[in-house]
């Protein structure tokens, strides 16, 4: 049987990769030089997900019927389409197959999904300089269309902020009240996430680029994730390309990522790539290079 929990790790520089292929596929954690940036839920460390109803298992938001593990997964959009509110239980909660693993990266695909009939499959893969990679790739195994879009969602210990170019976008209120959480900056997005207040927010994100700032001043660890630019076509299943979202019960908060949502036809697959870096300090790495408008967007988050 399967060691549901087994760790296995990707390691260079001062980077380490946490995987978990037994829960979910997930990216259980990030490592940068040996500080831990991921939230996990130690309410659910240990337990099998197939050993009870996902509602049955303990938690501190009920309102969620779905269990909170923790790390980064991928989750199919839009929600609305999902099953009594919750995310597809073999995509979320089950395992994963290692397709293929080396010194440098790991591929995992889930079982097809019995309610979606939707299969993911995801490639992490990690580089010189602290960088990373996740590739997502979702497959329609049903026989007739299905729309869907890519959903990385990324649970981070707070305290943390999050910044990002938006362009002429609107911010969009999900649900709670954002109020004293997030400031305009011009053409930019701060979200600032330290107390614990539930709300979620859609935003723009013209330049396809996020800045994460991880942990108290002074000592703050900087994520940057770059995605493909957003194009004037694409069209997102939640309406934006990027949401945030700020747990009111446990001390967490979520990037979040769209891929412009599409027609799945029978047997048709959709990718997307994240691409990171990470990095601490006020000096970029060498190979980052930033405009004007982030520059000053990083020195408001700082």
């Amino acid at each position: 049987m399967q060691d549901l929990w087994q760790i296995k790790q990707l390691s260079r520089d001062d980077l380490t990769l946490r995987l978990l292929p037994g829960i979910g596929g997930r990216l259980w954690d990030i490592v940068y030089k040996g500080r831990p940036l991921l939230f996990k839920n130690t309410d659910l460390l240990g337990l099998d997900p197939g050993a009870a109803a996902p509602i049955d298992l303990p938690t501190k938001s009920p309102q969620f019927g779905f269990p909170l593990w923790g790390g980064e997964k991928t989750w199919v959009a839009p929600d609305i389409s999902w099953i009594d509110g919750a995310p597809y239980p073999v995509l979320d909660s089950g395992p994963y197959e290692e397709v293929s693993c080396d010194a440098e990266h790991i591929t995992m695909r889930s079982a097809v999904c019995p309610l979606s009939q939707i299969q993911i499959e995801r490639q992490i893969r990690i580089g010189a300089h602290c960088t990373f990679s996740i590739q997502h790739k979702i497959s329609n195994h049903r026989s007739e269309s299905r729309y869907a879009g890519i959903w990385s969602v990324l649970m981070i210990d707070r305290p943390a902020v999050i910044g990002l170019i938006t362009g002429n976008s609107e911010v969009t209120p999900v649900f709670g009240d954002p109020t004293g959480h997030i400031e305009h900056h011009r053409d930019a997005l701060i979200c600032k996430f330290a107390a614990q207040k539930e709300f979620k927010i859609g935003a723009g994100n013209s330049t396809g680029r996020v800045f994460l700032c991880l942990g108290d001043k002074g000592g703050a660890v900087w994520i940057l994730c770059c995605t493909p630019e957003p194009s004037e076509t694409d069209e997102f299943a939640h309406s934006h390309p990027f949401e945030v979202f700020n747990s009111g019960d446990y001390p967490y908060c979520e990037a979040e990522w769209h891929a412009p949502a599409k027609l799945l036809h029978p047997g048709e697959a959709d990718s997307f790539i994240q691409e990171f870096s990470v990095w601490s300090g006020y000096r970029l790495p060498g190979s980052l290079k930033t405009s004007t408008s982030e520059q000053e967007l990083m020195k408001c988050m700082s």
